[in-house]
Formats: C-alpha cells, structure tokens, sequence
C-alpha cells in the first residue's frame, strides 16, 4: 500500500499533523524509542499547552514573525486547540497568569492524548532517517532498515534545542536538501552568562519593574517582566523572552527602577529640599530594591551614606543615577542549546507557504513546528505555533489527498 504522507519526526508537531490525517496511509518516523520526548520536558514536565486569552494578541509573541505566523494562529488558534484536546479527553485548567496545562499536569498524559488519537499511523519508533531525496516526483526516505516512498514529505524535526530529546538539527540538513537556505541558529528562551559576575551574588533573587536596553545596531527597550538574578547572570522572562535578540559581546544596559532617569533625579531633587539635614542611607533606604542589590550598587567604599542629601556633589548625584538607570552589563555568553528552550533561527519562513506550510520550492514538501524560523515567547506560546502549523499543514493536504475531518 503507497504511503499517502511521510512525517520525520514525532514531537508536539508531527504528532498533532498525524492525529488530523485519518483516511490515510501516514508513517511517521522518530529516532527515539518512544514519541513526543520534548514534550515530555516541558513545563518541568507539566507541558504548558498554550495559553488563554485573545488570539490577537499572540502575534506579537513571536518577535518578527508576526505577518507570518498570522494566518495559522488565526486558522487554529489557542481556543481550538484547547477544543481539540478537550474533545478528545484530556481535562485542561488555564491558570491565573493565562497559561495552560493538563489539569493532572502530567506532560505524559497529552503525548498519550495525541498518541492514542493516532491508531490509523505507523510509528518507526528507534529509525532515524538518514537521508531522504526527490526523485520522479516522489521523495525516497532512507533509514539503516530500509527505504520509503511517497509524494508527500513534512520534515517535524524541531530544532536543536534539548539535543538529549533528539532534536540535533537534523531537519536544518533534510530542508537544505531540497534548497531550503537555513538562518542562523542560536540558543532561545534562555539565560544570559554575564562578564560582570557582582550581580551574581543575588543569585535566585527577582526584581520587577526593571527595564532592559539592548544597544546593538537598533537600540531595543523591554519592561514590563520580571528579572531573575542567577549564579550565572540574568534570566527571568525580562532576558529570557528577548534573548532572540542577544548575541555574545553585546551589552544590557539595566534601570532597575524602570522609570526615566529624568523622574528619578526629580524624586531626588524633592528629597534634597524636603529632607536636606537627613544622610544619603535615608534615600538609599526609601529605594525599592533589594537590600543586596543596593550594597552592591553603592559600596560605602565608594559611596558615602552619612554626607547629608543637601550635601550631595555632583559627581555622587551622576553615580547613583547612573547605578540606578544605566547598569550595564556585558554578554559573556547565551546558556547554551542543552539548557535553551526552543532555537531561534531554522528554515528561512520566505521560503514557506504561511497558509499551507507548504515549500515554495519542493513541491510535496512542508515544514512545520520549530524547524522553521519561528520562536514564541515563553507561556506556552511555542506549542501553539506548533499546532497551528501542524493543523494548516493538514488541512492542506486533506484538500489534496482526502482524508476525514478531525480537529
């Protein structure tokens, strides 16, 4: 019997476009001894399904890939999803801060969901392919057991991120194959090393309300989320979201009171002449910061605490904005792909139908999940992007081949 689809790879992507394609004859092939290995590690193996709330606002979740990611979140968006898996189930509870999980948050049990959803595929657990090619219109698999045919190929292999799950790239070498031109991939959703090592002494202490400035060619500002201190550096949502953005050498200028330097300096000017005979440690004591985090910015070493405010110079007013607004620090390195959540880079999405997943430049061909070049924010936003291609992927090919109708 000709095999109607081939899918390399069985993570939250191949498994979901498999789940969809009933009526046809799927293989789909893993290099794992048993499917969805990454999912089993997310969310501290809870798997952060998606999140709630409108769709609308997921675009701008994934940096600048909103045009492109904008059509499947909007085919399939967080509430099908949540449908789909509900109807096939599996109870789901969204959380106060949005996100979503299996209410035993129990990861195995949503692989298990979509893996039971699949009796009409083949899985070649343990087969990783080796190769695969175009050949008179069909695409030749090959693996040490044997070789496959079909008209149709979806390469789901994720990216490089957690290579212990498997997902060593492979994918990036098959697209490439094909003339899929790969951009750059680095580390994403993930923590930063930092040359200055002062900071690291608060390590496991968050700040909120700091804001971020990246100044490497285009200068980029980002509040709003939490900063994590670590024995390494920095990490929190406030890196961790943006460090698409990051690159080893580059510099992070931190205001730990995320507000302009312009309004500090008045709030101090006010202290000055409501409190003027008070010493320096009374405005450094009103500071909402961390106790440590203000001994390491101002050290009586060089910063005198017992000089009255109305005595302050100059240069000591510049030192303690600066301390406050223009903290910086310089990136060592990005923690790398065993640690990073998802990779940022992959298959240039040019290069991909944004309605169908299909290649525009092999015909039969699609590219879903992350081996793209798509990364989300953390909250469950990557899973998403992962369905909702998987699901236009399907039903592009249903419109094709036939099929029956499954969400």
């Amino acid at each position: 019997m000709a095999i109607d689809v081939i899918i390399i790879g069985a993570g939250a992507s191949g498994l979901y476009l498999a789940s969809q394609l009933k009526g046809l004859n799927v293989h789909v092939f893993e290099k794992n001894q048993r499917v969805g290995i990454k999912i089993l590690a997310s969310g501290s193996g809870q798997c952060n399904l998606t999140h709630d709330g409108y769709i609308n606002r997921f675009y701008d979740k994934y940096g600048d890939k909103k045009a492109f990611v904008k059509f499947a979140l909007n085919a399939h968006d967080n509430h099908a999803v949540m449908h789909a898996f509900k109807s096939k189930g599996l109870a789901l509870e969204i959380r106060a801060d949005g996100k979503v999980f299996p209410k035993s948050l129990k990861a195995a049990d949503v692989v298990e969901t979509l893996r039971s959803n699949c009796t009409h595929v083949t899985f070649r657990l343990n087969e990783p392919v080796t190769n695969c090619r175009f050949n008179e219109g069909l695409f030749c698999v090959t693996t040490e057991k044997g070789s496959y045919t079909s008209k149709r190929l979806v390469i789901a292999t994720g990216g490089k991120s957690y290579p212990k799950c498997g997902t060593t790239g492979d994918g990036y070498d098959f697209a490439a194959t094909f003339g899929h031109f790969i951009e750059q991939t680095k580390p994403g959703l993930t923590g930063v090393v930092t040359r200055d090592k002062a900071l690291t002494a608060l390590s496991g202490i968050s700040l909120a309300g700091c804001v971020l400035t990246l100044k490497a060619g285009q200068e980029r500002r980002y509040g709003g989320q939490d900063l994590l201190f670590t024995h390494f550096g920095l990490s929190g949502p406030l890196v961790i979201n943006n460090s698409r953005y990051f690159d080893k050498g580059d510099c992070l200028t931190l205001n730990f009171l995320g507000e302009s330097r312009e309004a500090i300096e008045r709030m101090f000017n006010n202290d000055v002449r409501e409190s003027g005979n008070k010493p320096l440690s009374y405005y450094l004591n009103k500071l909402p910061l961390p106790h440590a985090l203000k001994e390491i910015l101002f050290p009586e070493s060089i910063l005198n605490r017992d000089v009255k405010l109305s005595q302050v110079t100059k240069e000591m007013r510049k030192h303690l904005l600066d301390q406050l607004t223009q903290y910086v620090v310089e990136i060592e390195s990005l923690i790398g792909f065993n640690q990073a959540m998802v990779t940022v880079g992959g298959v240039a999405t040019r290069e991909i139908d944004p309605k169908t997943m299909a290649s525009r430049i092999q015909e039969g061909l699609y590219l879903i999940g992350e081996v793209m070049d798509v990364d989300g924010d953390t909250g469950g936003y990557n899973l998403q992007w992962a369905f909702s291609s998987a699901y236009v992927c399907a039903q592009s090919i249903k419109s094709i081949i036939g099929g029956k109708n499954d969400q």
